[in-house]
Order: C-alpha cells, then sequence, then structure tokens
C-alpha cells in the first residue's frame, strides 16, 4: 500500500500499522463527520452528567470526545480513558491538559477491564465493538465497573448500511453484498447496540442514528474521502469477500475515482448511538 494511504489493518492492531500516523489522522477526521458530531451532542444530552461523576471511555482513541465531556464533571470529577493502543493513549495523554477534572489515560483492554467493580457513574464506548471478537463479553465488563443507576453510552458503526454510488449499479450491488460482512466481523453491530444493551440486562433510555454523507472527494488531492478508507483498500476487502476478481482491482479503483473527478460519487454510511442504564439496586 502506498505510504499515506488510509490501510488495511483497521483498528484493532494500531501500534503494529506501519503507517500510524495516518490512523491517527483518520481519527481524528472522523470525530469531525457530521455524523459524529450529532451523536456526541446527543449522548452528552441523554447522559446529563453531572459535578463529581466517574466517567470511563473504553477505547478512548485519542481522547477527543470524552476530553470534551468533562467540562460537565467539574473539578472534583474524574475521567479515564483505556484503550490497547500505546499510540492512542500517548496522544490523548497530551491532549488533557485542558481539562477540569482528574483525567488518566492508560492502555487497556476493552475485554479485560482492570477497574474495580461500582466504580463508575457512567461508562462510554464509540466505534469499539465492532472490532471485538465478544461483543457481548466486553459490555458485561463495563456493566460490572458501573455503579447500581450507572449509565452505559454506545455508539458503533453499521457497515452494512455502506453505499457507494458512480452510476454503475455492478458495482454498488458488490460493495452492498461485501459489506454485509466487512474484514471478516459481523458489520451491522451499529443497529444491533440496542438488543445488545438489553441482553445483557441493561434498561435502554435513549437511541438514535446518523448518517455521514460524501459527495465531493478529488482522488488526485487526496488517497481516501475524508476520514475513509481509501479506494485500493476497499477493493482488498471486495476480493477477501470474494466480490471483485483480484484482476479487476485496478479496474474499480480506476471506475471510482474517474466518477470522483466527474463529480458522479456518493457514499455513505451510518452510524448509531444507544444510552442505557443498570437497574438500580432494590430497595
Amino acid at each position: 500500500m502506498l505510504a499515506g494511504e488510509t490501510h488495511g489493518l483497521g483498528y484493532r492492531r494500531v501500534d503494529e500499522d506501519p503507517n500510524v500516523s495516518v490512523l491517527l489522522g483518520t481519527m481524528d477526521a472522523t470525530g469531525r463527520w457530521e455524523a459524529t458530531q450529532r451523536l456526541r451532542s446527543w449522548e452528552r444530552a441523554q447522559l446529563i452528567l453531572t459535578v463529581g461523576e466517574r466517567l470511563l471511555d473504553v477505547g478512548c482513541g485519542l481522547g477527543d470526545a470524552a476530553l470534551a465531556l468533562t467540562a460537565d464533571l467539574g473539578s472534583t470529577g474524574e475521567l479515564v480513558g483505556l484503550d490497547v493502543s500505546t499510540e492512542m493513549i500517548t496522544a490523548a495523554s497530551a491532549r488533557a491538559s485542558a481539562a477540569r477534572c482528574a483525567v488518566r489515560f492508560a492502555v487497556g483492554n476493552a475485554l479485560e477491564l482492570g477497574e474495580p467493580d461500582g466504580s463508575f457513574d457512567v461508562v462510554r464506548s464509540e466505534r469499539v465493538l465492532q472490532w471485538l471478537a465478544d461483543p457481548e463479553r466486553a459490555l458485561s465488563g463495563m456493566i460490572r465497573v458501573l455503579k447500581p443507576g450507572g449509565r452505559l453510552s454506545l455508539i458503533d458503526t453499521d457497515w452494512s448500511s455502506f453505499t457507494l454510488d458512480v452510476g454503475d449499479e455492478q458495482l454498488s450491488s458488490c460493495v452492498r453484498r461485501a459489506m454485509l460482512i466487512e474484514r471478516r466481523r459481523p458489520s451491522n453491530i451499529g443497529r444491533r447496540l440496542a438488543n445488545l444493551a438489553e441482553g445483557v440486562g441493561l434498561i435502554v433510555i435513549g437511541q438514535t442514528m446518523a448518517t455521514q454523507q460524501w459527495t465531493v472527494w478529488d482522488p488526485d488531492d487526496s488517497p481516501a474521502p475524508d476520514g475513509c478508507f481509501s479506494m485500493a483498500s476497499l477493493a482488498d476487502d471486495l476480493v477477501a469477500a470474494g466480490e471483485l476478481d483480484a484482476h479487476d482491482q485496478e479496474r474499480f479503483v480506476s471506475t471510482v475515482h474517474t466518477a470522483a473527478r466527474e463529480g458522479r460519487f456518493a457514499m455513505a454510511l451510518t452510524m448509531f448511538a444507544v444510552v442505557a442504564t443498570v437497574a438500580p439496586v432494590p430497595a
């Protein structure tokens, strides 16, 4: 893959990626998506954080979403951010200086949370479950560290919603079929968040969705649409899914690039959000 292209590893092995700086930049870009911003604003309104509460962000990435919430925690609150990537934690820690409350960013695994039972008022996790082999196990761990009556916020992508329209229905169809199983994992976790939460005993108190759309992209100026993967990386996925012959990869990329240059490019992806609560202990 060319230097500067969005990689093919995803976010499961960030520190091993040869273009880790590209990954970090891509995560910043996805944080600026209109859909991401809408879901984060909705999340904040639903959680109603109060002064002195403790917030855990599982899979915190660069920390920007959780750090934005620290304004509601006041000087007596605390934010703990965990991520499996040392590179992500280093970047998040560097951004924490302006936080009003105590902040601790540390390397941690979403499937093996090392935090004490019942130690947080709120737990959030954004675009993490899609990368996990056992999302239910991760959710059980998040519930364990929540206090009775605590709140859990989940935001995740539904890759089965991904569409690419360049005026070629055959091309669009093969992309839709491939995204039913994306990067060898079930792709529709976003739309299943509420069911997953209820399945582990949570009470869902709110859910919503937002769609990110791209209609303008110059492939000669940027290797990928803003915050997204390159078309070469997408072609790799299509070949892996059996939807594209390896000999047709260059033609696929060229077709999409030509359509984008001619203003015939449209792409969309939907994300979902759920806020749930742990049932309080009966009096």
